[in-house]
C-alpha cells in the first residue's frame, strides 16, 4: 500500500475513533418506541438497583417494581399523565407483550399496539432532555411543562410547580445516601425567579407546617433551592429510610 493510501486509511480510522464515545444511557431501541405525545419519561438503573447496598431499605413501590422487573436488563417509562407504557429489553415480565428484539412492553392498549407496529410519528423531544440526566442516576424522571403527574393531596402542588416550567427533571442518586436533584427549565429568567421563590415559600411553609413531626419538617428544612438563569436547582440528601417520608409529602405512594 501507498503512503498516500496509508495516510488516507489512517485519517478515516481516527475519524472513526474521533467520532465513538460512550453508548446512549438511554436504550435507543426502546426510545424509538416512546409515543410522541408522552409528556412524562422516567426510567431506572436496575443494574444499580439490583446491587445497592441499600436495597434493603428501599420504600415498598421502588421494592415492588424491581421485583416485577426481575428479568429485564433496563426499562424505559412513558406517560401523558393518562395513558402510561412500560417497556423493557430482556426476558418478557409477566404479563408483558412480547414487542420483538428481545424488546417487551405493558400499558395502556392503544400505546402498545403503536407499540408493537412500525410507525413513523417522530421521536418524543423528551428524549434529548432525559439523556444527560439517564447518564448518571439510578432513578429519573423528565417531564413537559404541561405534564399532569400521578400525584395527590400535597402532590398537586408538584403540578403547579411543574406547569410554570418548560420542562423539568428529577435524577435520584445512590450512594451511602440518597441525593435528589430537580431542576426547572422555565421561558426567561423573570419566570425563573418567580419559580424560585414559589419554591422557597413552599418548602418554608411546609417545614413550618410540619413542625410537630420533627424528621419531616428537618428534611425541608434541608432543602436546597438555587437558581441559574432560566433554570431552578432544587437539591436534597437523604437517609434511605427518609424516602417513603418523601414519598408520602408528595402524595406519592400513599
Amino acid at each position: 500500500m501507498s503512503p498516500a493510501r496509508i495516510s488516507v486509511v489512517a485519517a478515516l480510522a481516527l475519524l472513526g475513533a474521533c467520532r465513538s464515545g460512550p453508548p446512549p444511557a438511554i436504550d435507543p431501541a426502546l426510545a424509538e418506541l416512546i409515543p410522541p405525545e408522552a409528556t412524562i419519561l422516567a426510567g431506572v438503573n436496575l443494574g444499580h438497583l439490583r446491587a445497592s447496598p441499600l436495597r434493603q431499605q428501599f420504600p415498598a413501590a421502588v421494592s415492588a417494581l424491581l421485583d416485577s422487573l426481575a428479568a429485564a436488563q433496563s426499562v424505559l417509562i412513558a406517560s401523558d399523565g393518562t395513558r402510561y407504557l412500560v417497556l423493557t429489553r430482556g426476558a418478557a415480565p409477566t404479563g408483558a407483550t412480547a414487542l420483538g428484539r428481545g424488546l417487551a412492553g405493558s400499558g395502556s392498549a392503544d400505546w402498545l399496539r403503536a407499540a408493537a407496529s412500525p410507525h413513523s410519528g417522530g421521536r418524543n423531544v423528551l428524549l434529548p432532555r432525559a439523556e444527560p440526566i439517564a447518564a448518571s442516576a439510578d432513578i429519573w424522571i423528565a417531564a413537559a411543562g404541561n405534564a399532569n403527574l400521578p400525584v395527590s393531596g400535597n402532590g398537586e402542588n408538584l403540578n403547579n410547580l411543574l406547569h410554570s416550567t418548560q420542562y423539568a427533571t428529577l435524577s435520584v442518586r445512590l450512594a451511602d445516601s440518597v441525593a435528589l436533584e430537580a431542576n426547572g427549565m422555565c421561558s426567561g429568567a423573570e419566570p425563573a425567579r418567580h419559580l424560585e421563590e414559589t419554591v422557597r415559600a413552599f418548602v418554608s411553609i411546609g417545614a413550618g407546617a410540619t413542625a410537630r413531626q420533627p424528621g419531616l419538617s428537618g428534611l425541608l428544612r434541608r432543602v436546597r433551592v438555587t437558581r441559574d438563569g432560566r433554570t431552578i436547582h432544587v437539591n436534597l440528601a437523604v437517609e434511605a429510610v427518609e424516602l417513603t417520608a418523601v414519598l408520602k409529602l408528595f402524595g406519592v405512594g400513599s
